[in-house]
């Protein structure tokens, strides 16, 4: 999920199952098989987040505290995102965020600026692949397929190393030249739960053209709870949206070719 949260969050058909798994270490094809399979069985989710920001050009960090709520529905899965507390270089920041999508629509709602921007995501009528590495409009950090991923991405196991999460396999995943992963990321790190298959951490990092890291996004999850039997109130608009101001920034309308 995150990696711009809102990470940042296309229609481009996935590759059938060739021989991409060939081309990998068995360890390797048996992890993101196990990742792949527990996300298709999961019919909802929540979890503590914690979402950390180095930003190494201008030398400041921020942390976010809050909480993740998935759940699958038609014709659209719908995710909530909720930061209670917010560190900005040790100062703690009073103010919560919000990042909803239902309804084909991405509500970013802050309580510092009582605004919320509202997205349209998907056309009506239209649907979207949450768990498509390629076309996602904002990555769900569970679920993606094995096939697009190594279609994407040049993925690597290396050794547990200090300070990794206990019990997890560590997988790093560089960008495919020419692909919009390659655009966005130098380098993505999944660190994957052996019991419950799940990245317990997700690490994005990002150069410039010189090769130098700019930023580095770390979402850390916890307490996660799987098929909890969340409803569509755990999705409702929060009563403190009712004083915010709604900014709408609908699908763009594609032009039609003039005659002339």
């Amino acid at each position: 999920m995150i990696a711009a949260a809102t990470i940042a969050m296309c229609a481009c058909v996935a590759p059938p199952a060739d021989s991409a798994s060939n081309r990998v270490a068995p360890e390797i094809d048996a992890i993101l098989t196990r990742l792949e399979k527990k996300g298709d069985e999961i019919g909802d989710l929540r979890c503590a987040l914690e979402y950390r920001i180095d930003d190494r050009i201008n030398l400041d960090e921020l942390i976010k505290y809050g909480s993740i709520a998935f759940k699958r529905a038609q014709p659209h899965d719908m995710f909530l995102i909720h930061f209670h507390k917010l560190v900005q270089d040790d100062i703690p920041i009073r103010k919560k965020e919000w990042y909803l999508f239902k309804n084909r629509w991405l509500w970013e709602a802050k309580e510092r600026t009582t605004t919320i921007i509202k997205r349209e995501i998907v056309a009506e009528g239209e649907t979207v692949d949450l768990f498509d590495v390629e076309t996602a409009p904002f990555p769900v950090p569970f679920g993606q397929k094995k096939d697009n991923i190594l279609k994407n991405f040049t993925v690597s196991l290396p050794p547990p190393a200090k300070g990794d999460p206990k019990d997890t396999d560590h997988l790093v995943c560089i960008p495919q030249p020419g692909t919009q992963m390659a655009k966005d990321f130098s380098k993505l790190e999944f660190y994957v739960s052996r019991k419950t298959h799940l990245p317990v951490r997700i690490v994005a990092t990002e150069t410039n053209d010189k090769g130098k890291v700019t930023k580095v996004t770390t979402a850390t999850f916890a307490k996660v709870q799987t098929d909890a039997g969340l409803t569509d109130r755990d999705f409702a608009s929060p009563a403190e949206w009712k004083k915010y101001d709604v900014i709408e920034e609908p699908l763009a309308k594609p032009q039609l070719p003039s005659d002339g």
